[in-house]
């Protein structure tokens, strides 16, 4: 027997639920490590860094947080070097997080409505992608996810063991990415719209979630002390929040147009509509508890987009509440026909992206959907590198003067013989390799500079001597080319 609420059949117990959303979580993550497995393309730019950073454990690193190469350190430990097992971590950490989406729905509004939102979930179109390459989405999401469920029981039934859970979510999740901070931003507006009774049950635990958050933290808050706040200052430097020049639309516009692709049309609409009825369509149950994790983040970030910039994957958090509020919410109202469209549109998108990625079926993006295009051309590169490695004399070694080229050739020349170091201008270090790996007088005797630009005088003017003596042109598919210029620099001369 069913009803007309989305599919659900009302003699199905919720243990059964919560073991379909776990099974099918699981299934999802199985394909992707397949398409991972896969593969031909290359790592991204971010991928090579991250597997750079992986090599030397440490608490910080310039751009991010240290999980993320803690996560690679891991699996590349067990696996291998190869592509697949540096974004191994990503599949996996999107079904955990797909299964604690589960536990939310079904502590919310049962667990048919938890099953669905992980179903949901896993097949977003922001998720398709983001399950195949490792960022520091991945992490920073799951352990929202799970700081959100904990909130959520600290707060109508308080314990210890989630009192801790938070506090031990909330500071991984810092560790992961510094977005996980909004989540305070969710927390603020949840209290301030509660019963002073609820605040008070739930106070006391929620302090020692704080003081457990902070005891996390504090080793990367250490790090940045001892480089000058490094990781701080780029995260605020990549805000871009002394920009001025008043507000910027057509970036506002891009940027809600672009979550229309990362959360679906239908979602987003659903979303956008939901928040739209709430004068007369009060808020039902758990329904304002995901609203305060899901609206607020994301209007901080088209404000943040109009102000200076916003990149499209800055208010992802705010999915893992707004998924389950939509699709609660829907049910709530018996409109079946929204989720179960929405569902076949992302399973059909997911399944083209994933044999796409995994090189089963061509298919010739257009130039301007051509989503892979940064993963392509790398691997010649470094191919490249060492066939003219061949014909240097011995002592010769390799410089970068771009941090994309320098990720990346630090993961396709592993195993190298020879010294690869950062090519620096003047002025205070842009980037980790900068920071760490810049080229010296020894590593700088004799080098062959590949340097992304022609007219990098702030570089070669720190050479005694340097001449160009190739150009190189490698494809990116659909018509994209990098373009190369080899140098023969020696005598470094620091500053």
């Amino acid at each position: 027997m069913t009803d007309r609420k989305l599919g659900s059949a009302v003699d199905i117990p919720d243990r059964t639920w919560v073991v379909w959303a776990i099974s099918l979580s699981l299934l999802v993550a199985f394909t992707r490590v397949l398409a991972l497995r896969s593969s031909s393309l290359d790592l991204l730019p971010d991928e090579a860094q991250y597997w750079s950073w992986s090599r030397h454990l440490a608490f910080g690193y310039f751009s991010k947080p240290p999980m993320i190469a803690w996560l690679i350190h891991a699996t590349t430990a067990v696996f291998g070097d190869d592509e697949w097992a540096v974004r191994l971590s990503a599949p996996l950490l999107h079904a955990a997080t797909g299964i604690a989406i589960c536990f939310i729905g079904k502590d919310l509004y049962g667990a048919r409505i938890g099953f669905i939102s992980a179903l949901i979930y896993a097949t977003l179109p922001g998720v398709a992608f983001s399950g195949l390459v490792i960022s520091t989405d991945a992490p920073l999401i799951w352990f929202w996810s799970v700081a959100l469920l904990a909130f959520w029981r600290v707060w109508t039934r308080p314990s210890w063991v989630w009192s801790i859970t938070l506090g031990v979510a909330f500071g991984l999740g810092m560790l992961s990415k510094y977005a996980m901070a909004y989540f305070l931003l969710g927390v603020a507006v949840h209290v301030a719209l509660s019963a002073r009774t609820e605040r008070t049950a739930a106070l006391r635990y929620l302090g020692v979630s704080a003081l457990i958050a902070v005891a996390v933290v504090v080793p990367n808050l250490a790090w940045n002390a001892a480089h000058g706040w490094a990781t701080i200052g780029h995260t605020a430097a990549n805000a871009n929040w002394g920009a001025g020049g008043g507000l910027h639309l057509l970036e506002t516009a891009e940027f809600a147009l672009a979550q229309f692709g990362i959360f679906g049309p239908l979602l987003l609409v659903a979303l956008i509509l939901r928040v739209a009825l709430l004068h007369r369509d009060k808020p039902v149950g758990g329904e304002g508890f995901l609203l305060a994790f899901a609206v607020p983040v994301l209007a901080l970030m088209l404000l943040q987009s109009g102000v200076s910039r916003a990149h499209a994957n800055w208010a992802a958090v705010s999915y893992v509440a707004a998924t389950i509020l939509v699709v609660g919410w829907l049910d709530r109202r018996h409109l079946v026909w929204p989720i179960r469209l929405t569902l076949g549109l992302h399973v059909v998108a997911f399944s083209m992206l994933t044999l796409i990625f995994a090189g089963a079926i061509a298919v010739k993006l257009p130039k301007t959907a051509d989503i892979f295009h940064q993963m392509r051309g790398w691997r010649n590169l470094g191919d490249m590198v060492w066939r003219r490695m061949g014909t240097m004399p011995d002592g010769t070694n390799v410089a970068a003067d771009d941090r994309e080229v320098m990720a990346e050739l630090d993961y396709y020349l592993r195993g190298r013989p020879f010294a690869l170091a950062m090519a620096t201008g003047k002025g205070p270090p842009g980037n980790q390799y900068e920071l760490e790996n810049a080229v010296t007088v020894e590593t700088g005797a004799h080098l062959l500079l590949i340097s992304r630009f022609l007219d990098r005088h702030d570089i070669l003017d720190r050479y005694s001597q340097h001449a160009l003596t190739e150009t190189w042109t490698i494809g990116a598919g659909q018509g994209r080319q990098r373009r190369y210029y080899v140098y023969d620099a020696s005598g470094f001369k620091e500053n």
